[in-house]
């Protein structure tokens, strides 16, 4: 990254020992740069509290207050500036006693250049490994939106920084079996690629760049300083780097071909990161430009008429039609290229016509779900895949062709239960409980054998009680929705809108009852 430098305030009485010393410093490189100088520890504090130097290089006999004083209000107010004592041979048990004041370092008068230049590198070092780890936390908070865009940007840099990003997948994307990638992550060598080597071709060394795990094990977004190339080359000359290395393992890279402003580096990564995700194609290396057209694929949907011959296959269980009728599509999918989330969206349509035609219980339909994405996530190449999916796909078909007898049993009891208790507070999670099923799975399996859910039932029924008692009785809507087990009397007034198209009163005033 580029940091502003690091600021210095010098504190000295003696007014050549305190040029000499600003002399050497600046002397020692454009890292540092002297932002006050006093002449005694009070003036020096009042400097502190408003320039907030990084480093601060003081005497210890001085007038109004000392360096030690000085010393000791630096460790208990601002202890992440770092304090030099500088002490001639006389004082050196002073320097001892500033020690215990977290002093960083002590040089002895006249200050010798090499001593200075050497504890100058190590400031240096120090300094910006810890704005790096700052500014690392900050970006991460930042760029996942758990801080909101900051008005100005973090002091550490120079005013308005631009940076050049991008975001990398290693492989497919393991966005519906993302745990099977995290199990098997630690043996792919993308975790031992030693980015200075590859970027310090491009003029960008360590502090220039980060690189940060995205929330899935396989993917990296990249941050850093403008490289020296412009960079639609960097990108060019990046992609080809990691393919080299990686020669066995599909790298995308999306990126953009300008600089992005550390206002907008959030959005940026959103677009990079919803570009990626759309165009990856799997088991494919392809460097994308996200300035440029993506390809026009047809819309991820399946034709009603492929629909309808897909639940007539597994309602006859016709698994040999069924995987003969799935074969071609998955071609055409693998010689068209198209991108993996948009095929995922038709095993999703797939998966929702099994439901329709099959009795799931929810925990064997996120089975099967979880066993097609891993297939599809995880396979060496496509068309293995599409072997492992269609074979996984007529299993279950085998396996759900019928309603077990046991539950046939449950739903003709739970019917005759609901015929009994309607007028009852009943609801579908008394039901579910009662039953020992999951709510979807029952509505699912009961609409299946009686043609209507559990709800839909409870209603008619109630419903039709209701039009007999308000064309027979004097009882007004609410003490009618109370006897029928409505909780609320608008709600029951609504349910009564939906079914019989009028409301209760609408109801009783045509049919002769007022």
């Amino acid at each position: 990254m580029t940091y502003l430098p690091v600021k210095v305030l010098v504190v000295e009485d003696e007014i050549l020992i305190l040029r000499n010393i600003k002399k050497k410093i600046l002397s020692s490189g454009s890292d540092f740069v002297i932002v006050g100088e006093a002449t005694n520890g009070k003036e020096a504090w009042e400097m502190i509290e408003t320039l907030h130097p990084d480093v601060v290089f003081t005497d210890i006999r001085m007038p109004i207050m000392d360096g030690l004083e000085l010393s000791g209000r630096i460790n208990e107010t601002y202890p992440e500036i770092y304090t030099i004592i500088i002490s001639g041979y006389d004082d050196f048990e002073y320097a001892r006693t500033a020690l215990s004041n977290r002093v960083y370092d002590y040089l002895l008068k006249p200050v010798k250049e090499n001593d200075l230049k050497k504890l100058l590198s190590s400031l240096s070092e120090k300094i910006h490994q810890k704005r790096n780890d700052f500014l690392y936390q900050y970006l991460a908070e930042y760029l996942n939106g758990r801080i909101s865009p900051a008005e100005k940007v973090p002091s550490v840099f120079e005013e308005d920084p631009v940076f050049f990003c991008g975001l990398v997948c290693f492989g497919n994307l393991h966005i519906h079996c993302p745990s099977f990638a995290q199990e098997h992550a630690d043996g792919e060598r993308y975790h031992e690629i030693n980015w200075d080597r590859i970027l310090e071709p491009l003029g960008i060394f360590a502090g220039d760049f980060c690189i940060f795990p995205q929330q899935f094990e396989n993917i990296r977004f990249f941050l850093m300083k403008a490289p020296e190339k412009n960079p639609e080359k960097a990108a060019e000359y990046l992609y080809a780097s990691l393919r080299n290395l990686l020669p066995d393992i599909p790298v995308t890279m999306s990126f953009h071909p300008g600089l992005t402003a550390f206002s907008d580096l959030h959005e940026e990564r959103i677009r990079l990161r919803r570009h990626l995700f759309s165009s990856l194609v799997m088991h494919r290396s392809v460097l994308l430009n996200v300035e440029t057209e993506k390809e026009d694929f047809p819309p991820a949907v399946l034709s009603g008429s492929t629909i309808q011959y897909l639940q007539s296959l597994i309602q006859s269980s016709n698994t040999s039609g069924f995987g003969q009728a799935l074969e071609p599509l998955f071609h055409e999918w693998q010689e068209k290229q198209y991108p993996q989330q948009w095929i995922e969206k038709v095993l999703l349509q797939i998966f929702t016509v099994f439901q329709q035609c099959l009795y799931f219980a929810d925990k064997d339909y996120e089975k099967m779900t979880q066993s097609v994405f891993s297939s599809l996530e995880n396979g060496k190449d496509l068309e293995e895949a599409v072997d492992q999916i269609i074979r996984e796909l007529q299993s279950w078909i085998v396996l759900n062709k019928s309603i077990p007898a046991e539950i046939n049993t449950t739903i003709e009891e739970m019917n005759d239960y609901i015929l009994s208790h309607y007028r009852e507070a009943l609801n579908i999670s008394d039901l579910a409980q009662k039953y020992h099923f999951n709510q979807s799975y029952l509505t699912r399996v009961f609409k299946k054998q009686k043609g209507k859910s559990p709800l839909k039932l409870i209603n008619e029924l109630r419903i039709r009680d209701a039009r007999e008692m308000l064309m027979n009785s004097s009882m007004s809507v609410r003490e009618i929705s109370e006897i029928l087990g409505f909780a609320d009397q608008h709600y029951f007034s609504r349910i009564f809108k939906d079914v019989t198209g009028q409301s209760p009163k609408e109801y009783r005033q045509q049919n002769g009852f007022s």
